[in-house]
């Protein structure tokens, strides 16, 4: 009887399954979609792609790269979602630029069920007067010109404490010895964005502290893979048994990110309404809670604070790495970056923020590792909100966009030996974070348009004040003869397959201004 029963309900599921399948293809059928790669099965569609163990955006480079047809656009079938991909500078252009709006959404899933505090957080809310208010909170008490000029303190003492923390542990030393530059540079963006939010000042092991300490393991060994590949996404039956147990690993670490949080803004709570002057992020949130409760209430102030970290630690740290790796990689782009340094900062100086502008070199090596190694291989997925039209082709309601940016940051026909680390290439341009006017949507690490990454100014001052600290004040160099390992990590994001460590040891000239920091 139990073998009927079952036996009936997978008979039942499996023809429900069909039938909508069926619907979905004859509802698609006489609308010019977007082409299709082949080999795409029933009911799963190109989802075997996923399960490649190539990172996705380099076996979707090799699909669109193969054929011109999907040069601009390839619309992939992944079980019951459709999902277009972007891969030219033009695609990019027509649908997150001149057609932003209707593609200004979020798509949900079952990540963002757990982690977007029902999707009032910035990065993962729809677009609306929600998302308007969060953005313009955010453009000027973070973002700013002013904001950034005012967190400048809060920039170089953590790249103080990074250095005062390097020269501790090579002090005394005879020989170079070895850093584990992954775990440095992570801690780097933690205290950053700690001292922002709470306005307490950077000390030696700020994020070890007892309770940073759990939060602070789980940011460095957040994996995001599950973000938009968890099989529910695509497959709904997977929801209601939760087969890989995805559901239940969300729930719990939302419920330990979101009681760290309470407990947070709780302790700086009564700190704040003591205080006549605001002095840190959280400082601001609370004087406008008072004001707007239902606008700042404790939910969006979460969902704040969540932004801020998984915004400005992993993805900066990132391209930290992926930079001192390509430099180690390249002695002679290494050694023209420390001519530049020694040639723009006073003797024995630390590089302050004041100097960035006269470092146009160290901003290009910046610039060409992100061209190289965007944080976000693949931009933050956009949502058609209602069917449309982009180019000639039709764009069902709920398409999913996606840009390949690192594909269109290696592709041969828009740049030189793409493959090639070259700083050179970005000398014209002027400015941190600036890209090529005439060819603004070839270069787009920050992601383009309205939900473009608001946070690129402070990542590039940050990135370059750290990453032009640590050329200036220490000597570097690999461990062995064989090169640095490139190897790309298979996440949504893109970390290093192998953390970077390197030998470390204070430069000479240095030594007097180490010691007193």
């Amino acid at each position: 009887m139990l073998l009927m029963d079952f036996l009936f309900i997978l008979f039942f599921i499996t023809t429900l399954v069909l039938t909508v399948y069926k619907l979905q293809l004859i509802k698609t059928i006489k609308k010019n979609l977007p082409p299709s790669p082949p080999g795409a099965l029933p009911i799963i569609g190109h989802l075997r792609l996923v399960l490649s163990a190539t990172p996705f955006h380099r076996t979707l480079q090799a699909l669109s790269s193969n054929s011109t047809q999907y040069a601009d656009y390839m619309l992939l079938k992944l079980g019951v979602r459709n999902v277009i991909v972007l891969s030219s500078p033009h695609a990019v252009e027509e649908c997150i630029h001149k057609n932003d709006v209707a593609f200004a959404n979020r798509p949900h899933s079952i990540a963002f069920d757990y982690y977007s505090y029902n999707y009032t957080q910035i990065s993962m809310t729809d677009y609306g007067p929600h998302w308007r208010n969060l953005r313009r909170f955010t453009a000027t008490n973070i973002f700013s010109s002013t904001s950034l000029h005012a967190s400048s303190d809060v920039r170089h003492d953590a790249v103080r404490c990074l250095l005062r923390d390097l020269y501790k542990s090579t002090n005394n030393v005879g020989a170079p010895r070895k850093i584990d530059l992954k775990l440095k540079f992570f801690e780097l963006t933690f205290n950053s964005t700690m001292s922002m939010l709470t306005g307490e000042p950077i000390g030696d092991g700020l994020c070890h502290t007892k309770e940073n300490n759990w939060f602070f393991d789980v940011l460095r060994g957040a994996k995001v893979p599950i973000l938009f590949l968890a099989p529910g996404d695509y497959l709904p039956i997977f929801n209601y048994f939760d087969v890989f147990k995805v559901k239940k690993s969300l729930a719990a670490s939302s419920k330990n990110r979101d009681a760290y949080f309470e407990e947070m803004i709780e302790r700086y709570r009564s700190n704040c309404l003591a205080k006549k002057k605001p002095k840190s992020i959280l400082d601001v949130l609370f004087s406008l809670q008072q004001e707007h409760p239902e606008q700042y209430n404790h939910v969006i102030i979460k969902g704040i604070i969540l932004a801020m970290f998984t915004g400005a630690t992993d993805t900066t740290a990132m391209t930290l790495e992926w930079a001192m790796s390509l430099l180690l990689n390249n002695p002679e782009t290494l050694k023209k970056a420390l001519n530049e340094l020694d040639h723009n900062v006073e003797p024995h100086r630390l590089l302050e923020d004041s100097n960035l502008s006269n470092l146009p070199y160290i901003q290009s090596i910046v610039q060409e590792t992100l061209r190289l190694f965007p944080p976000a291989p693949f931009l933050f997925p956009h949502v058609s909100a209602s069917e449309c039209k982009v180019d000639q082709y039709d764009v069902p309601s709920g398409t999913i966009i996606v840009a390949n940016a690192w594909a269109i940051h290696r592709d041969p026909k828009l740049w030189s030996e793409p493959n090639k680390f070259m700083p050179e290439r970005f000398m014209q341009l002027q400015g941190l974070g600036q890209g090529d006017s005439n060819n603004k949507f070839k270069f787009i690490p920050f992601g383009i348009g309205r939900r473009g990454c608001p946070g690129d100014g402070l990542a590039m001052h940050t990135i370059t004040l750290a990453l032009g600290s640590v050329l200036r004040c220490f000597e570097w160099e690999k461990i062995g003869d064989e090169p640095i390992d490139m190897s790309e990590g298979v996440q949504f994001l893109l970390p290093k397959a192998k953390a970077l460590e390197a030998l470390c040891k204070p430069r000479s000239e240095m030594l007097n201004v180490l010691c007193q920091i």
